[in-house]
């Protein structure tokens, strides 16, 4: 395709999003400065950007109407999951490396995202395409990544969602004493939960735990030691 192709297509792109994005509300999330650059001048249409979690939801975001945010998963106060459980009403187009492990990017597509793009598939319009069917209430899902769900057999370990938080905070540097405070339980209590964690996906000791959650995508390399509690 020639640069005067491209282009073509790009501009055809943005004047489908322009006819469709009355309605919509359009924002970025991510640490990466290339990504909310690309969006910003991909889509005049974004509104907002912001660089973590915490910073979106202190924007104004619109309190009705429909959002569509693009991410990555590689924010410093959470994942992208974590940022679709903190805005469950938003569309959500998740940019991610074509290396992302397969664990990782089962359990992004399994827990609602609309759409997932390669951040090196991006050129060429492949971002506009994604936002575009997005906004026509489909989901879009690139190819590459696609082939790789549809190739890899299902995980045969899934998290419950209290296991995949005290995995987190472990993580994070908190310990059992100071989970079981932080959630208002029994030290022995997170202790057992602990223990049966372990033997569910076959490790002995938090130092197991965490190296498998890294390796299965259950954890990201921002979760770690990322936050302590006050002392």
């Amino acid at each position: 395709m020639t640069p005067g192709e491209i282009r073509q297509q790009v501009q055809a792109l943005q004047q489908a999003i322009a006819c469709l994005q009355r309605e919509w509300t359009i924002a970025v999330c991510s640490s990466d400065d290339r990504l909310i650059a690309s969006v910003s001048v991909l889509l005049e249409s974004c509104q907002f950007a912001a660089r973590s979690i915490a910073e979106l939801l202190a924007l104004p975001l619109p309190q009705a109407g429909r959002l569509l945010l693009i991410c990555d998963d590689q924010l410093a106060d959470g994942g992208a999951i974590a940022l679709m459980e903190q805005l469950p009403q938003a569309r959500t187009l998740v940019c991610l490396d074509a290396g992302v492990p397969q664990e990782r990017l089962e359990q992004l597509w399994s827990s609602g995202a609309d759409g997932l793009c390669c951040r090196q598939h991006c050129g060429g319009g492949r971002l506009l395409q994604a936002v575009l069917m997005l906004l026509r209430g489909l989901q879009s899902l690139d190819p590459v990544l696609g082939e790789r769900l549809r190739q890899q057999p299902p995980r045969s370990i899934h998290l419950r969602s209290k296991e995949q938080q005290l995995m987190e905070l472990l993580a994070r540097g908190f310990n059992s004493r100071e989970i079981a405070a932080l959630q208002q339980r029994r030290s022995d209590t997170i202790r057992r939960q602990l223990s049966d964690l372990y033997r569910k996906v076959g490790v002995r000791d938090q130092r197991g735990l965490i190296a498998w959650g890294l390796g299965h995508g259950f954890l990201r390399g921002n979760d770690l030691a990322c936050r302590r509690p006050d002392r």
